[in-house]
């Protein structure tokens, strides 16, 4: 009676929600779904917002300058000059980092596993943009990827990115972001692998975050 006690409270262990990182992870009867939820990477959205909008202050602040300068029509030209040059492309520049820092933070990604497949969204400000499934069978390996690369005071972090391969030699499939370090990246690798009920895809493919890395 108490062995099965035991046993039925190890199994509401393994079959509950958890949280990995920012990933929630939630197992289902045929699976487990994956939910990346906006605002994982806040730090690399603010990182990135701000040096757009110093970009832009830049741009703008040149642009104004220029537009007081020209007292005569040589000025104008020369001005006109700097500005195509300099001024507007750095104003650009700003924005598009801004809009790519506003996409970082907006955007999440809802993954489920199965032994049918996976089937991918992924949503920006909870409007679904994009949705795309894919066939176990068509599936031949789970590749991990570098995402990025922080350095800091006390030492560099890593992270990683999970992408499905096809038979087709389509496009691959981003099904996991945001993984913090090795472990994790593995972690998540073999819970998709082994909800797929595919063990032969734990030796294919190239695995970035398995690879030695360069303390320098």
């Amino acid at each position: 009676m108490g062995e099965g006690g035991e046993s039925r409270e190890g199994e509401g262990r393994i079959d509950s929600p958890r949280t990995v990182g920012a990933i929630h992870v939630t197992p289902r009867a045929d699976g487990v779904a994956l939910h990346f939820p906006p605002l994982r990477a806040s730090a690399s959205a603010l990182m990135l917002a701000l040096f757009g909008g110093a970009c832009s202050v830049i741009g703008l602040a040149a642009i104004s300058g220029l537009a007081r300068s020209g007292e005569t029509a040589a000025a104008s030209m020369l001005a006109l000059a700097f500005a195509g040059v300099f001024a507007l492309p750095l104003f650009a520049l700003g924005q598009l980092f801004i809009a790519i820092a506003v996409w970082t933070a907006a955007n999440s990604l809802h993954v489920d596993v199965s032994s049918a497949g996976l089937r991918v969204v992924r949503r920006c400000f909870g409007y679904a943009i994009a949705r795309r499934e894919l066939a176990r069978d068509e599936i031949t390996a789970i590749e991990s990827r570098l995402a990025a690369r922080y350095i800091g005071v006390f030492g560099g972090t890593r992270y990683y990115r999970l992408v499905a391969l096809t038979r087709n030699a389509g496009r691959p499939l981003p099904i996991a972001d945001s993984l913090k370090g090795p472990a994790m990246a593995e972690d998540i690798r073999q819970l998709v692998i082994e909800k797929l009920a595919l063990p032969g895809l734990a030796e294919a493919g190239t695995q970035v975050h398995l690879e030695p890395v360069d303390s320098a």
